[in-house]
């Protein structure tokens, strides 16, 4: 009886040990992404965008293949337009980062995607919302589109398309391309148009995705292809136009 109390106490402590060591991680896992995704469509992280209910404060990644770094002013374009439309305590965005060469001409969304995956760093995490932009040394695989917005809190930029529109003679300059293009695709992070934000007044052009019907404003749908700067020459970012802002503001 001894001896069958004792065996069943050192079946019990066996087991006992291996569920215990079987049920931690044998390393950390601190990747705060699996508490906020970050891999939902654009517009679905809105909210987290736009008010300061949950995150109140925003960091930007930025990091870009060899070459085709964005320009200092671009980004600081970039800053002042978050600042102005995002209800944040703090924008902070992170001196760009060199990345290897992808070595292909053009891209598709979802090699940008997989290489997000080998190269992001910073993810959501406590009251700080983590966004990330990638400029890559190629085109995108249609050959017109100068950036996309590919998940709720990521973006991306074509630095070769960027280039050869930009910077000759009759060209608008690289800073007003990227400026534009930046700030359009944070307005799609945003839920802009009718994507996640309401409307206060009907202005989605709804046979052209998620942009607005006004050909002035910044999230018109022809915004972030080449056709849009063969016409600029004033050197000039399009802005928000009243509607998109008023849907801003009713949402903080």
């Amino acid at each position: 009886m001894i001896r069958s109390l004792q065996a069943l106490l050192v079946l019990f402590l066996f087991t006992f040990i291996i569920y215990s060591c079987s049920d931690q991680p044998t390393q950390v896992d601190d990747d705060p992404s699996a508490d906020f995704g970050h891999t939902h469509n654009p517009g679905a992280s809105n909210e987290a965008f736009i008010t300061s209910d949950e995150y109140d404060e925003l960091v930007l990644e930025i990091q870009y293949m060899p070459g085709v770094e964005p320009r200092q002013e671009s980004i600081d374009n970039l800053q002042e337009f978050l600042e102005k439309h995002l209800d944040k305590a703090s924008v902070t965005i992170l001196p760009p980062q060199e990345i290897p060469s992808g070595e292909q001409d053009s891209y598709t969304a979802n090699e940008v995607r997989d290489l997000e995956n080998e190269h992001r760093e910073i993810f959501t995490e406590g009251s700080t919302l983590a966004s990330y932009a990638i400029f890559l040394d190629g085109e995108f695989d249609n050959g017109n589109v100068l950036g996309i917005a590919y998940y709720n809190t990521s973006t991306a930029y074509f630095g070769e398309t960027i280039d050869r529109i930009s910077g000759g003679i009759g060209q608008p300059s690289r800073v007003q391309i990227e400026s534009t293009v930046f700030n359009h695709e944070f307005g799609h992070l945003m839920g802009l148009v009718n994507n996640g934000t309401d409307m206060q007044d009907d202005h989605h052009d709804s046979e052209n995705g998620a942009h607005c019907t006004e050909d002035e404003c910044l999230m018109y749908f022809q915004v972030n292809t080449t056709d849009f700067f063969a016409n600029i020459f004033d050197g000039s970012v399009p802005e928000l136009d009243e509607f998109c802002v008023a849907d801003i503001e009713a949402l903080k």
